[in-house]
């Protein structure tokens, strides 16, 4: 559960913020909180890729955590990955 206001958070923030609660056992994060600092460390991003890649079907790098590690950033890059797999459907589809 992410800990803004609703209106100012997206979906894909609100996805990622439920999948971290779930792995960290932890009830709420800011949208500017580091993976890393509330708790992750390297098996916990393993399994949070793995959830991530259950809710939007995309294959994500378990560089993605490492690189995005805070709600927001990551949210961001899911974000992309979904627009360029559209994209790439389009075209090949």
């Amino acid at each position: 559960m992410l800990n803004v206001e609703a209106d100012k958070v997206t979906p894909t923030e609100s996805g990622v913020a439920e999948v971290w609660t779930a792995v960290l056992n932890h009830d709420q994060f800011g949208p500017e909180d580091n993976f890393f600092a509330v708790g992750g460390h390297s098996l916990y991003a393993t399994l949070v890729i793995y959830q991530l890649r259950d809710i939007w079907s995309i294959e994500f790098p378990l560089s993605f955590i490492f690189e995005y590690s805070t709600v927001r950033e990551l949210a961001s890059a899911i974000d992309r990955a979904k627009a360029e797999a559209a994209e790439s459907d389009a075209v090949t589809g």
